[in-house]
């Protein structure tokens, strides 16, 4: 009897170990997403890491003043660029944009 109840443990060991490394296997890795916002001036963006804000954007990077974006789909525009940048690991944390890269993106100023 305490032999079938000992083998039954390790089952449910073994099983337990097996689903901890399915969903460990299975997890997004830096599962990065835009999400835009009206701002009081425009439009701003945020870009989420594994659903948690990692950059909240309300002003267009990289030019001098505080200006948002002037419409939805500029702001998804800069937004998909930055995390172009991530993913490609050209930055160290936070990625910056240039002035260069804006006017490339035909973002509105």
């Amino acid at each position: 009897m305490q032999t079938i109840k000992k083998n039954w443990a390790y089952i449910l060991l073994g099983f337990a170990i097996i689903f901890f490394i399915y969903r460990k296997i299975n997890e997004p890795k830096n599962a990065l997403e835009t999400k835009t916002f009206h701002t009081q001036q425009g439009w701003g963006y945020e870009i989420l890491n594994n659903k948690k804000v990692y950059i909240h954007q309300e002003i267009i990077p990289g030019i001098q003043g505080r200006k948002s974006f002037v419409s939805k789909e500029e702001a998804e525009k800069v937004a998909a660029f930055v995390i172009k940048k991530m993913q490609a690991g050209k930055s160290e944390g936070l990625p910056q944009i240039t002035v260069q890269e804006i006017d490339s993106l035909k973002i509105t100023r």
